[in-house]
């Protein structure tokens, strides 16, 4: 039974929360968001732990459903992409520098906001697109502009996870719609079974990327632990965080200095989206246990 005490007390603590969201309501929705990552990631890990106790095991269906109850804790979560020309199902900071990235960032593993941006770093299977374009070339001759607008799609480097979208946009209806999905259903599946050029779509929690070093802003505007380290660094607060990272350094040594001082990763934006006016941000992560893979070519990961 609570006291009267107890229930002023948490009459002002509500009264509290509700100033704060007044005053200052995009600092409270994420640090609403943080809350709702670390209970996701508890439910998750208390899932795992509950499966290997009890003997259950860890399957696929096992795995569906910490997703789903991470997701349900966690609408907020970000949603970022990863491109490369090997196949895995967790990233490995071993094989940092065998992809078709220059690691202009600082080292660590580059993923994106914007997946056409990481698509540039999936080299295409050859055959895949002699395929795809084998079929074009059919529908073309058949006068089927439908199938040959849904290859085109493919061919312009588009997942099927965007084309599937797109489907109602295009305006396919009746016999066309069904045209339209069996060229679609014949291109999603040589699009899974290419060897070459994988496209990862990777969740990345926002309490990691609230504590990234921020390439394009100044030090006096980044999160607290920055600015810690560009102070024992001699570095203005004033200068951007890309000369923090010239002063760190961008190789291993540097990457580990920043990941000491409680450093997620860096962030910068993406110069090529800009002129499409997408604003969009890239994302250099330093540890590999901060990500999730959740498709590999928009097919599901399974441990």
């Amino acid at each position: 039974m609570p006291t009267l005490a107890d229930i002023y007390s948490a009459i002002d603590s509500a009264k509290r929360k509700g100033s704060d969201f007044i005053r200052n309501p995009g600092a409270s929705l994420q640090q609403i968001a943080g809350y709702g990552m670390d209970r996701a990631n508890a439910a998750r890990d208390q899932l795992y732990d509950a499966t290997a106790s009890e003997g259950i095991g860890y399957g696929p269906k096992t795995q569906a459903l910490a997703k789903q109850m991470a997701g349900a804790y966690n609408p907020l979560g970000m949603t970022v992409w990863h491109g490369s020309p090997h196949v895995f199902q967790r990233f490995d900071l071993g094989k940092i520098g065998t992809g078709e990235g220059a690691q202009m960032y600082g080292k660590g593993l580059y993923t994106a906001q914007d997946q056409e941006v990481a698509k540039r770093f999936t080299p295409r299977d050859t055959k895949f697109e002699d395929a795809l374009m084998k079929r074009y070339n059919q529908a073309e001759k058949a006068g089927d502009y439908t199938s040959m607008q849904v290859y085109e799609d493919f061919l312009t480097q588009k997942t099927p996870e965007e084309i599937a979208k797109n489907f109602k946009d295009m305006g396919f209806v009746g016999k066309d719609l069904m045209t339209a999905q069996k060229a679609f259903d014949t291109a999603k599946n040589l699009y899974q079974q290419q060897t070459v050029g994988n496209l990862y779509k990777v969740d990345l929690p926002d309490t990691h990327i609230r504590r990234m070093l921020d390439w394009d802003a100044p030090i006096k505007e980044q999160p607290m632990i920055v600015r810690k380290l560009a102070k024992s660094m001699g570095v203005d607060m004033n200068d951007l965080g890309g000369d923090l990272l010239a002063k760190v350094g961008k190789d291993e040594a540097g990457r580990q200095v920043m990941q000491n001082a409680g450093i997620r990763g860096i962030k910068y934006s993406d110069q090529m989206s800009n002129g499409q006016s997408k604003n969009t941000k890239n994302f250099v992560v330093f540890d590999p246990s901060h990500m999730t893979i959740q498709e590999r070519n928009a097919k599901l990961i399974n441990d």
